[in-house]
């Protein structure tokens, strides 16, 4: 079984029962809660690789516990909601969503952005992972997930970590938006039209600007690039 324990937070006990099973045939352990506070209470007595989080919660709504699950913590969450809108997946991207999942949702599409999600945040032990990046008195901990300037330690979510290393793993070079997106997102084409990475490529800029000011450049028109 993996040491990655994951909540689901959804008041819906069929697909929690669905999660659950997918999720254990997997090796995850999950753990589940049908009420916002609940889940809350969960969340601050364990410790979780991941949330997946249902916006229509009885007793909060799941826009609100996002907001409160990241200003408490870095944990990814994956929103899981019948709310098609872009304006809803965007809001919730602004409150700290990693990623937003459709319902009705297609099982191994689901498993794979979890999966995905899981290679960069959970670790087992059995991985070699101890790899740093340094840039100009940056240092990025790819194991620990942190980033220091000269022993400051620098907080970021966990898709602006990714995103900050996918392009320092490409100093000097353009990386187009779809690269980014395709990468750190797969192949849902919402992403290409929604603000996130540029919401995300923002908060890293206002992070770092008084370490390394303008570490990412934006080429118009084609994507970003941060200089070597």
């Amino acid at each position: 079984m993996n040491e990655c324990k994951i909540l689901i937070i959804d008041d819906d006990i069929e697909i929690i029962q669905l999660l659950k099973l997918l999720l254990s045939s997997e090796g995850f352990s999950v753990a589940s809660s049908t009420t916002a506070l609940g889940g809350l209470e969960l969340f601050k007595k364990n410790k979780f690789a991941l949330v997946i989080l249902d916006l229509g919660l009885p007793d909060l709504d799941g826009e609100h516990l996002c907001k409160i699950l990241r200003k408490e913590s870095d944990v990814p969450i994956i929103i899981l909601s019948a709310k098609e809108n872009v304006t809803a997946k965007v809001l919730c991207f602004e409150y700290g969503a990693d990623d937003y999942i459709t319902k009705p949702f297609e099982n191994m599409e689901f498993l794979a952005r979890v999966k995905a999600i899981m290679r960069r945040c959970c670790t087992n032990g059995s991985e070699d992972s101890q790899d740093t990046i340094t840039y100009k008195g940056l240092l990025i901990d790819l194991k620990s997930r942190e980033a220091t300037f000269k022993d400051e330690k620098i907080e970021f979510t966990p898709k602006e970590f990714d995103v900050l290393v996918y392009l320092l793993k490409s100093v000097g070079q353009i990386v187009s938006r779809e690269q980014i997106i395709k990468e750190l997102w797969g192949t849902n084409t919402l992403y290409k039209w929604s603000r996130s990475l540029d919401v995300h490529i923002q908060h890293i800029r206002n992070k770092l600007s008084k370490f390394i000011p303008d570490i990412i450049k934006t080429i118009s028109g084609v994507g970003y690039k941060i200089d070597k």
